[in-house]
C-alpha cells in the first residue's frame, strides 16, 4: 500500500531557481535518481468476470446515494483484496454504488462495487444520503486556473545544520533530526515555539522557518490550439534564457537592429532564411533559429485512433503538442533531461496518475526528499510527465530524465490525459483495460522510436485482431 500513496520518482531531477525565487545558485540542485518503480507493473491480460453472484436486493435502503469512504483506499479492479488496484481514492469522496457482492476474498463483510469502475470492502465505507462527489469542470481553453499555482505552500531547506523534529517536545528538548542532501517541503502550517517559528510540514515534522526559503513556482503555461490555427513559437536567447533576442531587419547577425523581444514571447515563423539559420517573425524582424524553440506538427504514431489523445515531446526544440487524433490542441514548452541523464525516446502510455506525489533518494552521493509533486504522470517506467515547482527553466533542458511542466501546464493535461482521474480519487493507473494516453517522445536523431511497455502489448494485440 505505501507505494500506492507515496511514490518514489526514478531518473528525473532538477535544479532550483528562476528571478523571483529566493533561492541562489549556491543552492544544492534538486536531484531525483532512480529509487524504485512508482508503480506496480500494468496489467496487460483482460480481467476476467468476479465469480460471486450479485446480491438479489439493493445494497442500502432508498434514500442512500452513495457510500463515503472513510479513509483512503486502494479500490480493485476485482473483489478480492490481493487484486491489483484500479487507484486510489481518499477519505471523504463519496461513489455511486453499482453493486453488492458477498463477503471472502480478504474482505469480512461485503463487496461494494462503485462507480465509475472498481471494488471496495464495506469495511472502509459508510452508506450516505449525499450525492455522489462530482468532477470540477474543465477544458484546455478555459481560464479556469486563476487559483494557487500549486496546492499550497513550498519552500527549500537551507543551511548545513538543518534539522527537523516531531514534535513540540522534541524541539524543546533539541531533539532533531539532521537533514541531509536536499531537500523541499511543503507547508501544512505554522506553529510558534519558545519564540521561534516552524514550519509543520505535510509529513507532520516541524522545522524552523528560518532554515527555509520559500518557493516561487513558475507562472508561465503553454497555448491551446484552436481548429485550424498554426502551432507557435517562443523567443528563448541561446545565450541566456533570461536575455532579450535583438530582431534584425535582414537574415544576417550584422542586419539592422529593429527591436528586441522578451524571453518567451510567443511569435510565428512567418519565412525561413535560404540556409536555415534565421527565421521571420514579423515584418522586418529576423531572429537567430538557435533564439526560438518551435512546435512543429507531427504525424500521430502509429496504430493511434481518431480522436485518440497523445502527446508529442520534441527533445530538440523542448516543447510538448497535445493532440486529439491529428488535430493539435495544446502546445508548451517543457525541460527534458540534461547532459548525462538524457529523456530516453520511446512510444508509450501513461501507466499511472498522481495528484501528488512524493520523491525521495538515499542513494550515496544523490540523497534528496522532494515533498509532494503535483500532477505527476509516469509513462515509461520510472520517467514521467510531471510539475516542477522549483525551476523555471522551461524551454531547455534542466532534469534528470523525466518531462518537467509548469504548474499550469501540468494540472491541465493531468486533466486532459488519460486515464481519467475519478472525482475523489488522488491516483488512478492505466492497463490494456483502461489505457492511459500515448506519450512519444522523439528527437532527430530517433525521429520513430520504439514502442515501451504496455503500449507496445496494445499494438501488437491490434496486429494479430486485424490480421485474423
Amino acid at each position: 500500500m505505501r507505494n500506492l500513496l507515496a511514490v518514489a520518482l526514478v531518473s528525473c531531477a532538477s535544479s532550483p531557481s528562476h528571478p523571483a525565487d529566493p533561492i541562489t545558485s549556491e543552492e544544492p540542485p534538486i536531484r531525483m535518481i532512480a529509487s524504485e518503480p512508482a508503480a506496480p507493473p500494468p496489467v496487460i491480460t483482460p480481467i476476467e468476470e468476479a465469480v460471486a453472484e450479485a446480491s438479489a436486493n439493493p445494497p442500502y435502503a432508498s434514500d442512500i446515494r452513495s457510500v463515503r469512504f472513510l479513509r483512503g483506499y486502494a479500490v480493485k479492479k476485482e473483489p478480492r483484496a490481493e487484486a491489483a488496484a484500479a487507484g486510489v481514492a481518499k477519505k471523504g469522496t463519496h461513489a455511486a454504488i453499482q453493486r453488492a457482492l458477498p463477503p471472502g476474498n480478504g474482505c469480512a463483510s461485503r463487496w461494494i462495487e462503485i462507480q465509475p469502475r472498481g471494488f471496495v470492502c464495506e469495511d472502509v465505507l459508510e452508506p450516505s444520503s449525499a450525492a455522489p462527489t462530482v468532477a470540477s469542470t474543465f477544458a484546455l481553453d478555459g481560464d479556469d486556473d486563476v487559483g494557487p499555482l500549486v496546492p499550497g505552500v513550498y519552500g527549500i531547506v537551507r543551511g548545513t545544520n538543518a534539522q527537523s523534529f516531531a514534535s513540540r517536545d522534541d524541539v524543546l528538548a533539541g531533539n532533531g533530526r539532521a537533514l541531509a542532501g536536499s531537500n523541499t517541503v511543503r507547508a501544512a502550517g505554522a506553529i510558534s515555539i519558545d519564540g521561534e517559528r516552524y514550519w509543520r510540514t505535510s509529513r507532520g515534522e516541524l522545522i524552523n522557518a528560518r532554515s527555509i526559503a520559500q518557493i516561487s513556482p513558475s507562472k508561465f503555461r503553454g497555448l491551446a490550439i484552436a481548429d485550424g490555427a498554426r502551432l507557435p513559437a517562443w523567443i528563448r536567447s541561446h545565450e541566456s534564457s533570461r536575455k532579450p533576442v535583438v530582431t534584425r531587419a535582414t537574415p544576417s547577425r550584422r542586419g539592422k537592429a529593429t527591436g528586441e523581444l522578451a524571453p518567451r514571447t510567443v511569435v510565428t515563423i512567418e519565412e525561413e532564411s535560404a540556409d536555415g539559420r534565421f527565421v521571420r517573425v514579423a515584418e522586418g524582424a529576423w531572429i537567430s533559429r538557435a533564439d526560438v524553440r518551435v512546435a512543429t506538427l507531427a504525424a500521430a504514431p502509429p496504430g493511434t485512433t481518431a480522436n485518440e489523445k497523445w502527446f508529442d515531446v520534441d527533445l530538440d526544440q523542448q516543447t510538448l503538442v497535445a493532440y486529439e487524433g491529428e488535430r493539435p490542441v495544446y502546445a508548451t514548452l517543457v525541460s527534458t533531461g540534461k547532459y548525462l541523464h538524457a529523456t530516453p525516446t520511446s512510444v508509450a502510455r501513461i501507466a499511472s496518475k498522481h495528484e501528488s506525489a512524493a520523491m525521495t533518494s538515499d542513494t550515496e552521493g544523490s540523497v534528496y526528499s522532494v515533498a509532494d509533486v503535483p500532477w505527476t504522470m509516469y509513462y515509461d517506467g520510472d520517467f514521467a510527465l510531471h510539475t516542477s515547482y522549483w525551476h523555471d527553466g522551461f524551454g531547455g533542458p534542466r532534469s534528470h530524465g523525466c518531462v518537467n511542466l509548469a504548474p499550469r501546464d501540468a494540472r491541465k493535461l493531468f486533466q486532459w490525459s488519460s486515464p481519467d482521474v475519478p472525482p475523489g480519487w488522488s491516483t488512478v493507473y492505466g492497463d490494456a483495460d483502461n489505457p492511459g494516453t500515448l506519450v512519444r517522445v522523439r528527437s532527430k536523431k530517433v525521429a520513430e522510436p520504439a514502442f515501451r511497455g504496455y503500449a507496445r502489448a496494445l499494438r501488437d494485440r491490434a496486429v494479430v485482431a486485424t490480421s485474423n
